[in-house]
């Protein structure tokens, strides 16, 4: 068995906001999201959950959730080393390997076979498949694109629960928002925080254009689609009842 219902339904959470980035740079700085606040459903309210600081070129440097551990992120010319522990204290620092167009294809623990086409987005990938923490084989898992937009995750493997995920779009440009709305996050490729805040430097290939509305794992459940709400610059500083999100210039 890979991708559970336990990541489905944390996927089913989250959706959102900025135009594709060549490498490790955002456009604007005052852009750059430095703290993240989770829904509160029983005080209807939104609470601090992660900060967020930007190393001296906009990539993310560390980030720490509240009440737990903190994540570092190391960039070298073909590799990036996050140094990080779980919830429990447990170590889960991963290194990540880069080809010459700073793009992420494998870590340490799996060479993922991550590859990208010719327009720079990712296209295929090898999951692992574990058993008592020891990778047993893998399922290859293809990724088609529309419109410059993620359209359909896939796999021929019937031994899995999810073979197929669809996504849908709003005609207005992305906003990628470190990671939070990536269709590489909901659909889960890339299925951990740590990892898909770097989404949104370009280690995982270009993004999506335009900004995703709907998702479809055609399990016989239907998604909502999914709703924003943007200040006066445009911004998306909240996907009700989920998320909220605080920019580094008011």
């Amino acid at each position: 068995m890979t991708k559970t219902f336990f990541h489905i339904a944390i996927v089913l959470l989250f959706f959102s906001c900025s135009k594709n980035q060549d490498a490790a740079t955002t456009s604007n700085p005052c852009n750059n999201i430095v703290q993240v606040l989770a829904y509160n459903a029983v005080t209807d309210s939104y609470d601090p959950d992660v900060d967020i600081v930007y190393d001296d070129q906009q990539r993310i440097k560390n980030t720490k959730k509240k009440g737990l551990s903190q994540a570092i992120y190391t960039y070298y010319s073909d590799s990036i080393r996050l140094e990080a522990t779980d919830i429990f204290g447990n170590d889960i620092s991963v290194t990540y390997y880069l080809d010459t167009k700073n793009r992420i294809t494998k870590t340490n623990f799996f060479d993922y076979e991550y590859t990208y086409n010719d327009d720079g987005y990712l296209i295929s990938f090898k999951e692992p498949l574990t058993s008592n923490g020891h990778v047993t084989g893998s399922i290859q898992y293809y990724l088609t694109y529309e419109n410059n937009n993620l359209q359909e995750l896939y796999t021929n493997d019937v031994s899995t629960d999810l073979r197929q995920v669809t996504m849908e779009y709003y005609p207005e440009p992305n906003q990628i928002l470190i990671g939070y709305n990536s269709p590489l996050y909901l659909s889960t490729v890339i299925p951990d925080r740590n990892s898909f805040f770097l989404i949104q430097a370009g280690f995982y290939g270009k993004e999506s254009e335009n900004l995703i509305k709907h998702i479809d794992f055609h399990d016989g459940y239907s998604a909502a689609d999914k709703t924003y709400k943007k200040d006066a610059q445009g911004r998306i500083i909240q996907i009700p009842e989920h998320y909220a999100f605080n920019y580094q210039c008011p």
